[in-house]
């Protein structure tokens, strides 16, 4: 195995050295293992974007065990299935706080003692991606978030393709904006960050003012984030002079407007690169081509070690143009849902992975989403609607950035509901359904239009779409 040192990171107004960081994982990782003693199977931590957490997970990342990666605010600590009865969780100084709500959770509790040892860093130090592999969750927009479990060797397969794909090299200074805890974070910044060798831009939590920070240092050439921050930065209030963007700046997790697309690259010189992905694979696609051939309405090309195919069978897949379900093989698809060793099976068809959205490939082999596959909604009058048609059309409207369309129950049956958003550009639902009742199908117009500037969103950048049923609800009733 290649022997990896943590990334030197730069968080806040502190820089913290490889060496730095490497000191503090062994040093804890001495106090963790006499601790584990007693314990098998699996150990958790709660982790935020915090040099401290980073030398944590480096220190829990030596050890051949499963980690669990939960997000700091244990509001969020559910998953189904439930958490394995008496799992470690590990809290280091600053996290005692956590120790009430870990227990509520059924977890065991190691804490860490008060201060670190940041002494000479003797002989060998540990392996720090010597685990076995990586538990994390989907985003729960849908329901209860599930465990996903990731091999250490496909987490770092991905990051290699990652940098592969996208043309970096070693010493490539990496932007991390997005959590952590995420597989889509972990990789895209921290284990990105690690195979390069480069320095890590740490932020706490995505704050416009501190990505520009980071921008205007010139130091960094890789930012990955979602169309949610890529839209707040191109509404945010500026400083002169204004600061490039890192020249590749790949964005996943949603669609990403014209408006967006082309007002990021106005106000910060660089066109934004589409991607596709999921937690359970992580990168699938994406906008390899030169800067000035990026188009925001794709999602880019297989990755290398990745293939795409359209249809219900992968093994007979539809040509070019045509719209089906979306098919892949990977090398680092994950092991399973669940708690390792209690997986579900995965279920494949001859070494190809399904996914739930729908898309269709160019000629050239890039990638265009059209919806998910359980999108699709009856309305009362019995007429089948595709939800991503209909917020395609209302996000043709200039002022349109995002729009989610959901069935609205009803006594007579569903209704077809939109939530649109539209920053702080002033349009009215009314005007919104006489601009979609000309380009739309009867049966597909909205009946309910809740026009919001800021679409509900979870702490992972996903739209809430309980919280879009609930506003469609009062639109309803008003």
């Amino acid at each position: 195995m290649r022997i990896l040192s943590p990334p030197s990171i730069r968080f806040e107004d502190e820089s913290w050295s490889s060496e730095r960081l490497a000191r503090m994982a062994a040093a804890w990782r001495d106090a963790i293992a006499s601790a584990l003693a007693s314990h098998q199977g699996l150990i958790a931590m709660p982790m935020a974007n915090r040099p401290e957490d980073v030398a944590l997970f480096f220190a829990l990342a030596s050890l051949p065990v499963p980690l669990i990666l939960l997000p700091p605010d244990p509001s969020s600590w559910r998953a189904l299935p439930p958490f394995p009865p008496h799992t470690p969780i590990v809290l280091g100084p600053s996290r005692f706080n956590l120790d009430r709500p870990a227990r509520d959770a059924g977890l065991d509790v190691i804490a860490l003692p008060p201060g670190r040892d940041e002494g000479r860093l003797m002989g060998v130090p540990p392996p720090i991606l010597a685990l076995p592999g990586v538990v994390a969750f989907t985003s729960g927009s849908t329901g209860v978030p599930k465990p996903v479990y990731r091999r250490r060797e496909g987490l770092v397969m991905e990051a290699e393709a990652i940098a592969r794909a996208l043309a970096l090299h070693r010493g490539d200074g990496v932007v991390a904006a997005l959590p952590l805890t995420g597989i889509h974070g972990l990789v895209n910044g921290l284990l990105l960050a690690t195979v390069l060798g480069s320095e890590l831009g740490l932020l706490e939590r995505f704050e416009p003012r501190g990505l520009m920070r980071l921008f205007a240092s010139g130091d960094f050439r890789y930012w990955a984030g979602t169309p949610f921050m890529t839209d707040l930065m191109t509404r945010c209030p500026l400083s002169r002079p204004v600061p490039a963007a890192p020249p590749v700046c790949k964005i996943s997790g949603g669609r990403l407007s014209e408006p967006v697309f082309r007002g990021f690259a106005e106000r910060f010189g660089v066109r934004v690169r589409p991607a596709y992905g999921t937690t359970e694979n992580g990168i699938i696609t994406a906008d390899m081509a030169a800067p000035e051939e990026i188009r925001p309405e794709a999602v880019g090309q297989p990755v290398p070690g990745i293939e795409v195919r359209i249809g219900d069978d992968p093994l007979a897949p539809l040509g070019a143009g045509a719209l089906g379900r979306v098919w892949f093989t990977s090398p680092w698809y994950m092991e399973g849902y669940g708690f390792p060793p209690d997986l579900e099976p995965r279920l494949a068809h001859s070494g190809w992975w399904p996914t739930q959205d729908t898309g269709s490939l160019n000629a050239g082999g890039s990638l265009t989403l059209a919806g998910r596959l359980d999108d699709g909604f009856k309305t009362a009058a019995g007429a089948l609607v595709n939800p991503a048609e209909v917020g395609a059309v209302l996000m043709f409207h200039p002022a349109v950035v995002d729009a989610v369309v959901t069935p609205l129950p009803a006594a007579g049956g569903a209704m077809i509901g939109a939530v649109v958003e539209t920053g702080s550009t002033r349009v009215d639902a009314h005007q919104l359904h006489a601009f979609v009742t000309p380009l739309l199908p009867p049966w597909s117009c909205p009946h309910v239009i809740v026009v919001t500037d800021r679409l509900p969103r979870l702490t992972t950048g996903k739209v809430d779409r309980a919280a879009c049923l609930e506003l469609l609800r009062r639109g309803e009733a008003s």
